[in-house]
Protein backbone atom coordinates (compact mmCIF):
# COMPACT_ATOMS: atom_id res chain seq x y z
CA UNK A 1 0.00 0.00 0.00
CA UNK A 2 1.39 3.39 -0.94
CA UNK A 3 2.23 5.94 1.74
CA UNK A 4 -0.29 8.41 0.33
CA UNK A 5 -3.08 5.85 0.62
CA UNK A 6 -2.09 5.09 4.21
CA UNK A 7 -2.18 8.76 5.06
CA UNK A 8 -5.63 9.17 3.47
CA UNK A 9 -7.03 6.22 5.43
CA UNK A 10 -5.47 7.52 8.63
CA UNK A 11 -6.94 10.98 8.08
CA UNK A 12 -10.36 9.48 7.42
CA UNK A 13 -10.15 7.34 10.55
CA UNK A 14 -9.20 10.36 12.66
CA UNK A 15 -12.07 12.36 11.16
CA UNK A 16 -14.56 9.58 12.06
CA UNK A 17 -13.32 9.48 15.66
CA UNK A 18 -13.51 13.25 16.01
CA UNK A 19 -16.97 13.30 14.46
CA UNK A 20 -18.19 10.60 16.85
CA UNK A 21 -16.88 12.45 19.89
CA UNK A 22 -17.89 15.97 18.90
CA UNK A 23 -21.08 15.52 16.89
CA UNK A 24 -23.03 13.67 19.53
CA UNK A 25 -26.15 15.60 20.58
CA UNK A 26 -24.98 18.54 22.65
CA UNK A 27 -26.08 18.43 26.26
CA UNK A 28 -25.90 21.29 28.75
CA UNK A 29 -22.62 21.19 30.64
CA UNK A 30 -23.22 20.76 34.35
CA UNK A 31 -20.32 21.61 36.65
CA UNK A 32 -21.08 19.95 39.96
CA UNK A 33 -18.06 20.88 42.06
CA UNK A 34 -17.16 19.18 45.30
CA UNK A 35 -19.49 19.39 48.25
CA UNK A 36 -17.70 21.07 51.16
CA UNK A 37 -14.23 20.95 49.59
CA UNK A 38 -11.36 20.40 52.02
CA UNK A 39 -7.77 19.93 50.83
CA UNK A 40 -6.00 19.26 54.11
CA UNK A 41 -5.49 15.73 55.39
CA UNK A 42 -6.49 17.00 58.82
CA UNK A 43 -10.29 16.94 59.26
CA UNK A 44 -11.90 20.41 59.48
CA UNK A 45 -12.90 20.06 63.13
CA UNK A 46 -9.32 19.17 64.10
CA UNK A 47 -7.53 21.64 61.82
CA UNK A 48 -6.17 25.07 62.57
CA UNK A 49 -9.08 27.19 61.41
CA UNK A 50 -7.18 30.47 61.32
CA UNK A 51 -8.51 32.01 58.10
CA UNK A 52 -6.93 35.42 58.63
CA UNK A 53 -4.89 37.12 55.93
CA UNK A 54 -1.25 37.07 57.06
CA UNK A 55 1.65 39.12 55.64
CA UNK A 56 4.34 36.98 54.00
CA UNK A 57 7.93 37.52 52.91
CA UNK A 58 10.04 35.10 50.91
CA UNK A 59 13.08 33.92 52.84
CA UNK A 60 15.03 30.80 51.99
CA UNK A 61 17.23 29.36 54.73
CA UNK A 62 20.95 29.45 53.97
CA UNK A 63 21.36 25.69 54.38
CA UNK A 64 18.99 25.22 51.40
CA UNK A 65 21.22 27.44 49.26
CA UNK A 66 24.38 25.71 50.54
CA UNK A 67 22.93 22.32 49.60
CA UNK A 68 22.07 23.63 46.13
CA UNK A 69 25.65 24.90 45.71
CA UNK A 70 27.00 21.43 46.47
CA UNK A 71 24.67 19.85 43.94
CA UNK A 72 25.59 22.42 41.27
CA UNK A 73 29.25 21.67 41.86
CA UNK A 74 28.67 17.96 41.29
CA UNK A 75 26.38 17.78 38.27
CA UNK A 76 26.82 14.96 35.77
CA UNK A 77 26.23 15.76 32.12
CA UNK A 78 26.67 14.11 28.73
CA UNK A 79 26.76 15.20 25.08
CA UNK A 80 23.32 15.79 23.58
CA UNK A 81 22.21 15.57 19.97
CA UNK A 82 22.40 18.82 17.99
CA UNK A 83 19.38 21.10 18.08
CA UNK A 84 16.28 20.44 20.19
CA UNK A 85 14.69 17.38 18.53
CA UNK A 86 15.88 15.10 21.34
CA UNK A 87 15.17 17.55 24.14
CA UNK A 88 17.42 19.92 26.06
CA UNK A 89 20.64 20.88 24.32
CA UNK A 90 23.93 20.47 26.22
CA UNK A 91 25.45 23.57 24.63
CA UNK A 92 22.54 25.57 26.02
CA UNK A 93 22.06 24.08 29.48
CA UNK A 94 25.69 23.79 30.66
CA UNK A 95 26.43 27.55 30.38
CA UNK A 96 23.18 28.18 32.25
CA UNK A 97 24.29 25.80 35.00
CA UNK A 98 27.68 27.50 35.17
CA UNK A 99 25.99 30.88 35.58
CA UNK A 100 23.68 29.43 38.22
CA UNK A 101 26.65 28.05 40.15
CA UNK A 102 29.00 31.03 39.90
CA UNK A 103 27.05 34.23 39.24
CA UNK A 104 23.36 33.91 40.06
CA UNK A 105 22.34 35.75 43.25
CA UNK A 106 19.18 34.36 44.85
CA UNK A 107 19.22 36.94 47.64
CA UNK A 108 19.01 39.70 45.05
CA UNK A 109 16.01 38.02 43.42
CA UNK A 110 14.47 37.39 46.82
CA UNK A 111 14.58 41.13 47.49
CA UNK A 112 12.95 41.77 44.10
CA UNK A 113 10.07 39.40 44.88
CA UNK A 114 9.69 40.98 48.31
CA UNK A 115 9.16 44.44 46.81
CA UNK A 116 5.59 43.22 46.30
CA UNK A 117 3.13 43.03 49.20
CA UNK A 118 2.54 39.31 49.72
CA UNK A 119 0.16 37.40 51.93
CA UNK A 120 -1.04 33.93 52.81
CA UNK A 121 -4.49 32.81 53.88
CA UNK A 122 -6.12 29.44 54.43
CA UNK A 123 -8.89 28.52 52.01
CA UNK A 124 -10.54 25.12 52.22
CA UNK A 125 -7.79 23.85 54.50
CA UNK A 126 -4.62 24.94 52.65
CA UNK A 127 -2.50 28.09 52.62
CA UNK A 128 -2.78 30.16 49.44
CA UNK A 129 0.01 32.63 48.68
CA UNK A 130 -0.78 35.79 46.76
CA UNK A 131 0.55 39.20 45.80
CA UNK A 132 -1.83 42.06 46.54
CA UNK A 133 -0.66 45.21 44.76
CA UNK A 134 -2.43 48.55 45.11
CA UNK A 135 -1.80 51.70 43.05
CA UNK A 136 1.05 53.66 44.65
CA UNK A 137 0.18 57.01 43.11
CA UNK A 138 -3.31 58.02 44.26
CA UNK A 139 -3.20 61.07 41.99
CA UNK A 140 -3.59 58.82 38.96
CA UNK A 141 -7.32 58.21 38.81
CA UNK A 142 -8.66 55.17 36.99
CA UNK A 143 -12.16 55.91 35.71
CA UNK A 144 -13.08 52.26 35.15
CA UNK A 145 -16.00 51.13 37.35
CA UNK A 146 -14.13 47.86 38.04
CA UNK A 147 -10.43 48.27 38.76
CA UNK A 148 -9.50 44.83 40.09
CA UNK A 149 -7.56 42.25 38.03
CA UNK A 150 -6.83 38.70 39.10
CA UNK A 151 -3.63 37.44 37.40
CA UNK A 152 -3.19 33.66 37.17
CA UNK A 153 -0.01 31.91 36.05
CA UNK A 154 0.47 28.40 34.69
CA UNK A 155 3.10 25.65 34.39
CA UNK A 156 6.09 25.71 34.35
CA UNK A 157 5.75 29.32 35.38
CA UNK A 158 5.11 31.01 38.70
CA UNK A 159 3.74 34.23 40.11
CA UNK A 160 7.17 35.71 39.30
CA UNK A 161 6.06 35.84 35.65
CA UNK A 162 4.05 38.95 36.56
CA UNK A 163 6.82 41.00 38.14
CA UNK A 164 6.89 43.40 35.15
CA UNK A 165 3.15 43.42 34.47
CA UNK A 166 2.04 44.23 38.02
CA UNK A 167 3.66 47.69 38.29
CA UNK A 168 2.58 48.53 34.74
CA UNK A 169 -1.04 47.89 35.75
CA UNK A 170 -0.91 49.53 39.18
CA UNK A 171 0.56 52.64 37.52
CA UNK A 172 -2.62 52.72 35.47
CA UNK A 173 -4.71 52.64 38.65
CA UNK A 174 -5.57 48.94 38.78
CA UNK A 175 -5.58 46.74 41.87
CA UNK A 176 -3.81 43.42 41.30
CA UNK A 177 -4.28 40.07 43.00
CA UNK A 178 -1.78 37.45 41.79
CA UNK A 179 -1.96 34.10 43.61
CA UNK A 180 0.31 31.10 43.31
CA UNK A 181 -1.62 28.06 42.10
CA UNK A 182 -2.18 25.41 44.82
CA UNK A 183 0.93 23.23 44.99
CA UNK A 184 3.01 25.79 43.12
CA UNK A 185 5.74 27.89 44.68
CA UNK A 186 4.67 29.44 47.96
CA UNK A 187 1.09 28.08 48.00
CA UNK A 188 0.52 24.93 49.99
CA UNK A 189 -0.13 21.73 48.07
CA UNK A 190 -3.38 19.83 48.56
CA UNK A 191 -2.88 16.84 50.83
CA UNK A 192 -5.71 14.83 49.28
CA UNK A 193 -6.44 14.10 45.59
CA UNK A 194 -8.89 15.99 43.40
CA UNK A 195 -7.75 19.61 43.23
CA UNK A 196 -7.66 20.62 39.58
CA UNK A 197 -8.81 23.57 37.48
CA UNK A 198 -12.43 23.86 38.62
CA UNK A 199 -11.58 23.55 42.30
CA UNK A 200 -8.77 26.10 41.88
CA UNK A 201 -11.33 28.48 40.41
CA UNK A 202 -13.49 28.00 43.50
CA UNK A 203 -10.49 28.75 45.74
CA UNK A 204 -9.66 31.93 43.83
CA UNK A 205 -13.30 33.04 43.82
CA UNK A 206 -13.26 32.61 47.59
CA UNK A 207 -10.00 34.56 47.79
CA UNK A 208 -11.53 37.51 45.92
CA UNK A 209 -14.58 37.36 48.19
CA UNK A 210 -12.34 37.33 51.26
CA UNK A 211 -10.49 40.39 49.98
CA UNK A 212 -13.81 42.17 49.53
CA UNK A 213 -13.81 42.42 45.74
CA UNK A 214 -17.35 41.96 44.49
CA UNK A 215 -16.40 42.48 40.83
CA UNK A 216 -13.13 41.64 39.10
CA UNK A 217 -11.50 40.82 35.78
CA UNK A 218 -9.13 37.89 35.19
CA UNK A 219 -6.05 37.49 33.02
CA UNK A 220 -4.26 34.20 32.50
CA UNK A 221 -2.19 31.96 30.28
CA UNK A 222 -1.60 28.19 30.29
CA UNK A 223 -3.37 26.75 33.39
CA UNK A 224 -4.15 30.36 34.26
CA UNK A 225 -6.25 30.57 31.10
CA UNK A 226 -8.09 27.37 32.03
CA UNK A 227 -8.80 28.66 35.55
CA UNK A 228 -9.93 31.99 34.05
CA UNK A 229 -12.40 30.14 31.84
CA UNK A 230 -13.64 28.14 34.84
CA UNK A 231 -14.21 31.36 36.79
CA UNK A 232 -16.17 32.67 33.80
CA UNK A 233 -18.48 29.67 34.16
CA UNK A 234 -18.84 29.25 37.93
CA UNK A 235 -18.55 32.83 39.22
CA UNK A 236 -20.40 34.94 36.66
CA UNK A 237 -22.02 37.11 39.31
CA UNK A 238 -18.58 38.41 40.29
CA UNK A 239 -16.20 37.69 37.42
CA UNK A 240 -16.69 40.61 35.05
CA UNK A 241 -14.68 39.29 32.12
CA UNK A 242 -11.61 37.26 31.20
CA UNK A 243 -8.55 38.07 29.10
CA UNK A 244 -6.49 35.04 28.07
CA UNK A 245 -3.42 34.42 25.95
CA UNK A 246 -3.81 30.65 25.54
CA UNK A 247 -6.77 28.91 23.90
CA UNK A 248 -7.14 25.18 23.27
CA UNK A 249 -10.09 23.93 21.24
CA UNK A 250 -11.00 21.64 18.38
CA UNK A 251 -13.18 22.57 15.46
CA UNK A 252 -16.89 23.00 16.26
CA UNK A 253 -17.60 21.36 12.88
CA UNK A 254 -15.06 18.51 12.68
CA UNK A 255 -16.40 16.68 9.61
CA UNK A 256 -16.28 19.85 7.52
CA UNK A 257 -12.93 20.98 8.94
CA UNK A 258 -10.98 17.73 9.05
CA UNK A 259 -12.88 15.71 6.45
CA UNK A 260 -13.71 18.20 3.69
CA UNK A 261 -10.67 20.26 4.65
CA UNK A 262 -8.33 17.35 4.01
CA UNK A 263 -9.62 17.10 0.43
CA UNK A 264 -10.30 20.78 -0.31
CA UNK A 265 -8.07 22.71 2.11
CA UNK A 266 -8.28 26.08 0.36
CA UNK A 267 -12.08 25.85 0.32
CA UNK A 268 -12.32 25.33 4.06
CA UNK A 269 -9.48 27.70 4.90
CA UNK A 270 -9.03 30.43 2.28
CA UNK A 271 -6.54 32.12 4.62
CA UNK A 272 -3.18 30.26 4.25
CA UNK A 273 -2.13 31.30 7.77
CA UNK A 274 -5.21 29.71 9.37
CA UNK A 275 -4.95 26.70 7.06
CA UNK A 276 -1.49 25.71 8.27
CA UNK A 277 -2.65 25.87 11.89
CA UNK A 278 -5.08 22.99 11.24
CA UNK A 279 -4.09 21.13 8.08
CA UNK A 280 -2.91 18.67 6.98
CA UNK A 281 -4.57 16.92 9.91
CA UNK A 282 -2.13 13.98 10.06
CA UNK A 283 0.82 16.36 10.34
CA UNK A 284 -0.95 18.32 13.07
CA UNK A 285 -1.73 15.11 15.00
CA UNK A 286 1.89 13.99 14.86
CA UNK A 287 2.99 17.48 15.82
CA UNK A 288 0.62 17.41 18.79
CA UNK A 289 1.99 14.06 19.97
CA UNK A 290 5.48 15.54 20.03
CA UNK A 291 4.30 18.80 21.57
CA UNK A 292 2.26 17.28 24.38
CA UNK A 293 4.38 14.31 25.36
CA UNK A 294 5.24 16.14 28.60
CA UNK A 295 1.51 16.42 29.38
CA UNK A 296 1.01 12.67 28.99
CA UNK A 297 3.87 11.98 31.40
CA UNK A 298 2.76 14.53 33.97
CA UNK A 299 -0.88 13.50 33.86
CA UNK A 300 -0.06 9.82 34.37
CA UNK A 301 3.18 9.45 36.40
CA UNK A 302 4.01 12.84 37.94
CA UNK A 303 5.68 11.41 41.03
CA UNK A 304 8.12 9.30 39.00
CA UNK A 305 9.37 12.45 37.30
CA UNK A 306 9.20 14.34 40.57
CA UNK A 307 11.77 12.19 42.36
CA UNK A 308 14.34 13.03 39.68
CA UNK A 309 13.60 16.75 39.34
CA UNK A 310 13.28 17.35 43.08
CA UNK A 311 16.73 15.84 43.59
CA UNK A 312 18.66 17.27 40.64
CA UNK A 313 18.95 20.98 39.81
CA UNK A 314 20.27 20.05 36.36
CA UNK A 315 17.26 17.81 35.74
CA UNK A 316 14.82 20.43 36.99
CA UNK A 317 16.33 23.23 34.91
CA UNK A 318 16.50 21.02 31.80
CA UNK A 319 12.83 20.07 32.04
CA UNK A 320 11.57 23.58 32.72
CA UNK A 321 13.85 25.61 30.45
CA UNK A 322 13.25 23.34 27.48
CA UNK A 323 9.61 24.49 27.67
CA UNK A 324 10.69 28.13 27.69
CA UNK A 325 12.83 27.48 24.61
CA UNK A 326 10.16 25.55 22.68
CA UNK A 327 7.18 27.65 23.65
CA UNK A 328 8.95 30.89 22.80
CA UNK A 329 9.88 29.79 19.28
CA UNK A 330 13.58 29.32 19.96
CA UNK A 331 13.66 25.61 19.09
CA UNK A 332 13.32 26.58 15.42
CA UNK A 333 16.69 28.33 15.33
CA UNK A 334 20.29 27.19 15.73
CA UNK A 335 21.00 30.38 17.65
CA UNK A 336 21.43 29.17 21.23
CA UNK A 337 21.25 32.72 22.54
CA UNK A 338 17.69 33.10 21.17
CA UNK A 339 16.07 32.49 24.55
CA UNK A 340 18.34 35.08 26.20
CA UNK A 341 17.10 37.63 23.69
CA UNK A 342 13.68 37.11 25.26
CA UNK A 343 14.47 36.48 28.94
CA UNK A 344 17.50 37.18 31.10
CA UNK A 345 19.36 34.33 32.79
CA UNK A 346 18.20 35.72 36.13
CA UNK A 347 14.55 35.61 35.03
CA UNK A 348 14.84 32.03 33.80
CA UNK A 349 16.68 30.83 36.90
CA UNK A 350 14.49 32.69 39.41
CA UNK A 351 11.48 30.85 38.04
CA UNK A 352 13.39 27.54 38.36
CA UNK A 353 14.53 28.50 41.87
CA UNK A 354 10.98 29.00 43.05
CA UNK A 355 10.29 25.37 42.22
CA UNK A 356 13.59 24.27 43.77
CA UNK A 357 13.48 26.08 47.12
CA UNK A 358 9.82 25.18 47.72
CA UNK A 359 10.21 21.60 46.42
CA UNK A 360 7.01 22.11 44.48
CA UNK A 361 7.87 20.56 41.11
CA UNK A 362 6.15 17.27 41.96
CA UNK A 363 2.97 18.84 43.29
CA UNK A 364 2.87 21.21 40.31
CA UNK A 365 2.98 18.25 37.93
CA UNK A 366 0.31 16.41 39.92
CA UNK A 367 -2.01 19.25 38.86
CA UNK A 368 -2.11 17.63 35.41
CA UNK A 369 -3.20 14.27 36.79
CA UNK A 370 -5.84 15.83 39.02
CA UNK A 371 -7.28 17.85 36.13
CA UNK A 372 -7.24 14.94 33.69
CA UNK A 373 -9.12 12.80 36.21
CA UNK A 374 -11.72 15.39 37.12
CA UNK A 375 -15.17 15.09 35.53
CA UNK A 376 -15.71 18.81 36.00
CA UNK A 377 -12.39 19.73 34.41
CA UNK A 378 -12.97 17.43 31.44
CA UNK A 379 -16.45 18.88 30.96
CA UNK A 380 -15.40 22.51 31.38
CA UNK A 381 -14.14 23.05 27.77
CA UNK A 382 -17.68 22.30 26.58
CA UNK A 383 -19.23 25.04 28.72
CA UNK A 384 -20.13 28.24 26.89
CA UNK A 385 -18.51 31.43 28.16
CA UNK A 386 -20.97 34.30 28.03
CA UNK A 387 -19.19 37.08 29.86
CA UNK A 388 -16.84 39.39 27.92
CA UNK A 389 -13.67 37.73 26.69
CA UNK A 390 -10.45 39.11 25.28
CA UNK A 391 -7.87 36.98 23.51
CA UNK A 392 -4.25 37.88 22.80
CA UNK A 393 -2.88 35.68 20.01
CA UNK A 394 0.92 35.46 20.20
CA UNK A 395 2.72 34.00 17.16
CA UNK A 396 4.86 31.46 19.06
CA UNK A 397 2.06 30.19 21.29
CA UNK A 398 1.60 26.41 21.45
CA UNK A 399 -1.99 26.49 20.21
CA UNK A 400 -3.59 29.08 17.93
CA UNK A 401 -7.07 27.96 16.87
CA UNK A 402 -8.58 29.86 13.92
CA UNK A 403 -10.51 32.90 15.02
CA UNK A 404 -13.71 31.71 13.34
CA UNK A 405 -13.91 28.81 15.80
CA UNK A 406 -13.86 30.98 18.90
CA UNK A 407 -17.44 32.28 18.72
CA UNK A 408 -18.70 28.74 19.28
CA UNK A 409 -17.50 28.92 22.87
CA UNK A 410 -16.79 32.57 23.62
CA UNK A 411 -20.16 34.21 23.09
CA UNK A 412 -18.98 37.76 23.72
CA UNK A 413 -15.53 38.05 22.19
CA UNK A 414 -14.79 41.71 22.82
CA UNK A 415 -11.18 41.87 21.63
CA UNK A 416 -8.96 39.59 19.59
CA UNK A 417 -5.42 40.83 18.97
CA UNK A 418 -2.87 39.14 16.74
CA UNK A 419 0.44 40.11 18.30
CA UNK A 420 3.57 40.85 16.24
CA UNK A 421 5.88 38.83 18.49
CA UNK A 422 5.94 36.71 21.63
CA UNK A 423 5.09 33.25 22.85
CA UNK A 424 3.63 31.25 25.71
CA UNK A 425 5.11 33.29 28.58
CA UNK A 426 3.68 36.58 27.36
CA UNK A 427 3.56 38.41 30.69
CA UNK A 428 7.27 37.87 31.24
CA UNK A 429 8.42 38.19 27.62
CA UNK A 430 6.16 40.87 26.15
CA UNK A 431 4.54 42.91 28.93
CA UNK A 432 4.58 45.98 26.68
CA UNK A 433 2.19 44.16 24.33
CA UNK A 434 0.08 42.32 26.90
CA UNK A 435 -0.71 45.17 29.30
CA UNK A 436 -2.22 47.62 26.77
CA UNK A 437 -4.31 44.78 25.36
CA UNK A 438 -5.69 43.94 28.81
CA UNK A 439 -6.45 47.59 29.53
CA UNK A 440 -8.15 48.02 26.16
CA UNK A 441 -10.24 44.88 26.75
CA UNK A 442 -11.44 46.10 30.15
CA UNK A 443 -12.34 49.53 28.73
CA UNK A 444 -14.37 48.00 25.90
CA UNK A 445 -16.06 45.53 28.24
CA UNK A 446 -17.09 48.31 30.61
CA UNK A 447 -18.60 50.18 27.65
CA UNK A 448 -20.71 47.12 26.86
CA UNK A 449 -21.83 46.84 30.47
CA UNK A 450 -22.73 50.53 30.54
CA UNK A 451 -24.77 50.09 27.36
CA UNK A 452 -26.57 47.04 28.78
CA UNK A 453 -25.18 44.81 26.02
CA UNK A 454 -23.74 42.07 28.25
CA UNK A 455 -26.23 39.23 28.54
CA UNK A 456 -24.83 36.18 30.32
CA UNK A 457 -27.89 33.93 30.11
CA UNK A 458 -28.44 33.88 26.35
CA UNK A 459 -27.45 31.08 24.00
CA UNK A 460 -26.90 33.53 21.20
Amino acid sequence: MKCGTCATITVGFIAIIIAYVYLKPEKPVIIKGKTNPWWSSTPPLQADNDTSIRPFKVHVEQDVLDDLKIRLNNIRSYPSRPGWDYGTNTDFILPIMKYWRNDYDWRKQEKLINTFDQFKTKIYGIDIHFIHALPKDTTKVNSMPVKVILLIHGWPGSVFEFYKVIPMLTQRGYIIVAPSLPGYGFSEAPQVPGLGVTETARIFAELMKKLGYDKYYVQGGDWGAAVSEALAVIDTSHCRGIHINFVVMLSPNPIYTYGVGSIFPSLVFPDPEERKRVLPILDRVIEALHKYCYLILQSTRPDSLGFAFNDSPLGLASWILEKFVRWSGCDQTHKLSCIEDKFTKDELLTNVMIYWVTQSITTSMRYYKESMNSEDDLAMPGAKIRIPTGIADFPYEMERPPRRWLSNRFKQLVTYTTMPDGGHFAALEKPELLVPDVVNFIAKSEELYAQGKVITSSDS
